[in-house]
């Protein structure tokens, strides 16, 4: 069995599509819902829509402690996270991740990521699996982990609330190009649909920030990734003049070249 977490918090506009994802899934799963207690309906969304979907509305200090609360009480040996606002490709996604991991060697599982922009451009995006000193080498929203993963690593980092995925992954390696686990990518169809939030410049910045941080605390750091941060700093401020003088259409080109 999988168990899927999905982190909610007045996520009434999209849930439905959410739960809607997993629920049609050919390969069934358990969801959990980490709701940090919600002002709109998104609970009550959850309770109409499917009564054995465990939602647990209470406090979090941020997206972390969300991700950590859910892992605690998932009792399935495969973990996923859907984010609120994503949900899988099509109906058939957690097969393929179940398949994957009829092989017990394998420690997690990942794949592409369709991202929707209607404004700056909608694309399917492969994971880099590049070193970390250049970026992150996979789509989180994709990835899938055997429970031993985080029973050996440890859950997310609460001191991260932009960049713990990148911090987790960091915990995973020997050296910027070396995983302590095996990872099986699933080509083909992408694995989550994912949709632009609206993100804004100041926060992309603060994520590379902790970006900088988890390289530094871990050992990682070297002057490929000072060289790297600063060439994606550029871009984000690159970017919000292209929209500021609405040229668009240049970060759509850029983009469509990016992940071509």
């Amino acid at each position: 069995m999988i168990t899927v977490i999905t982190p909610t918090y007045n996520s009434e506009d999209h849930i439905l599509r959410n739960l809607q994802s997993v629920f049609n899934q050919t390969h069934k799963a358990n969801q959990i819902v980490q709701d940090n207690l919600s002002s709109d309906s998104t609970v009550k969304i959850i309770s109409d829509f499917d009564n054995e979907v465990a939602v647990y509305s209470e406090k979090d200090k941020g997206i972390s402690e969300a991700f950590n609360r859910g892992i605690s009480k998932a009792s399935s040996e495969v973990i996923g996270i859907l984010n609120s606002d994503d949900e899988y490709y099509d109906e058939f996604v957690l097969e393929r991740i179940a398949k994957a991991f009829q092989d017990s060697s394998v420690d997690f599982v990942h794949g592409d990521m369709l991202f929707v922009d209607e404004d700056l451009g909608t694309n399917v995006r492969k994971p880099l699996m590049c070193p970390l000193t250049y970026a992150m080498p996979y789509n989180h929203p994709t990835m899938f982990f055997r429970r031993r993963v985080y029973d050996e690593i440890g859950l997310f980092d609460l001191n991260y609330r932009y960049a713990m995925d990148f911090e987790l992954v960091c915990r995973m390696y020997h050296s910027p190009e070396a995983c302590k686990f095996k990872g099986v990518y699933l080509a083909g169809d992408p694995i989550v649909k994912m949709h632009a939030g609206g993100v804004s410049d100041a926060m992309e910045i603060r994520s590379i920030d902790e970006v900088e941080r988890a390289l530094k605390e871990h050992g990682l750091w070297s002057s490929t990734a000072f060289f790297n941060l600063a060439l994606r700093r550029f871009r984000i401020r690159l970017k919000s003049i292209l929209k500021l003088v609405r040229l668009n259409i240049l970060v759509k080109i850029w983009r469509k070249y990016k992940w071509s």
